[in-house]
């Protein structure tokens, strides 16, 4: 929740957008923070993906302190914390941590009118998915009958990682998991994750979440962060409205247990208030087959969960505002234009800005909806 300082800096025209870098060690101990002297560059989040954000910078080298080489902090085993804010009031600064990154591929451009350095930010999620670290060296066999948080735990240690927050799960796992030597330690945690209907990925401190997934009761009990109408902040949106891909009926068919008992879960839009109930629209049916799924509780779950993804993608926007880097994805906003129909509340999806005096931002929406 954003505080009155914060809501009075972020909405003043009177400001300038600063970025920032906390260069770090391979351990993630700040080494030195500087402010960037950017000529080009983007950030993008999506709460979609395991891997959720990436950074592209350029920036001046005329003093060539971005050269890479071992003894400096541009370097293979370095990482570095993004922070944009603002500057305000004579030099007072407003910041906020836009998560950790490894250095990708650096490339060194030297002519006489330039000298500049363009750097890739890889989200910590490559240490586990093969992109940098992470590939299985033998083959892994996870046993039945362990409790899967434990799991996620020891998988993340053995990775290396000691920056977690494990939401507490004690789903035992229902059948043996085996990964040959060359897949990924990320194959394990989303096969994992998928069994209990959690997330898992790295959140904008550069720490670990493994967490149950949001579902509409979630979002409707969640804070709105922000407000927006056609003034202030918000430049502009376009509503989207794909009725094709519109389900407002799950079911879900898991494991066959060994007594005969088929685990199986329903999970349907029948909100009298809803546009888009079984009632109004008539049913519109979807098939979830995943024997992985050992009960019905957690059937009923991925149902939910499920149910939720369909109806989301009946409306989207995307929405150009003024930057505010106080959001995250996940975030409840509120969204009213009278001119596209937006009206109510909205979860950000996915945030993308591009780095200078005069940026804007994108935020990518889908409107929340009481299912039942």
């Amino acid at each position: 929740m954003a505080t009155d300082l914060e809501i009075n800096v972020i909405n003043s025209p009177i400001k300038n957008h600063v970025f920032s870098i906390e260069w770090l060690d391979k351990d993630e101990n700040v080494i030195e923070e500087v402010i960037l002297d950017v000529i080009d560059g983007n950030a993008n989040f999506d709460s979609t993906q395991n891997n959720r954000r990436s950074v592209n910078l350029t920036l001046k080298n005329n003093n060539k302190s971005y050269l890479p080489t071992p003894d400096s902090k541009m370097w293979i085993n370095k990482k570095f914390r993004l922070k944009s804010g603002y500057e305000y009031d004579n030099g007072e600064k407003l910041s906020y941590n836009q998560g950790t990154y490894l250095l990708g591929n650096p490339s060194i451009l030297s002519k006489p009118t330039a000298k500049e350095v363009s750097i890739q930010g890889l989200d910590k999620w490559v240490t586990l998915d093969g992109t940098v670290q992470g590939k299985l060296k033998n083959n892994y066999i996870i046993g039945i009958g362990l409790r899967i948080d434990l799991v996620i735990k020891s998988l993340l240690e053995e990775a290396g990682e000691t920056r977690y927050i494990i939401d507490a799960c004690d789903t035992l796992t229902p059948y043996t998991i085996t990964k040959e030597i060359g897949n990924t330690i990320a194959d394990l945690l989303i096969e994992l994750s998928d069994i209990v209907t959690y997330n898992c990925f790295y959140d904008n401190n550069g720490i670990f979440r493994f967490r149950k997934a949001l579902t509409p009761g979630d979002y409707e009990s969640t804070f709105v962060s922000w407000e927006y109408t056609t003034t202030g902040l918000y430049l502009e949106s376009t509503r989207d409205l794909k009725w094709n891909e519109i389900k407002n009926s799950i079911k879900v068919i898991g494991m066959l247990k060994k007594d005969g008992v088929q685990i199986k879960a329903v999970s349907q839009d029948t909100n009298i208030d809803s546009e888009l109930s079984i009632d109004k629209i008539g049913e519109r049916f979807e098939l979830i087959p995943d024997d992985n799924i050992p009960t019905n509780e957690l059937a009923q779950y991925r149902s939910d969960y499920e149910l939720l993804q369909k109806i989301k993608f009946a409306e989207e926007v995307k929405t150009t505002i003024i930057p505010n880097f106080s959001h995250v994805v996940d975030d409840v906003v509120s969204v009213i234009d009278e001119n596209n129909g937006c009206d109510g509340n909205y979860v950000i999806q996915n945030i993308s800005y591009n780095f200078g005096y005069d940026t804007t931002m994108q935020l990518g929406l889908w409107k929340t909806r009481k299912l039942n």
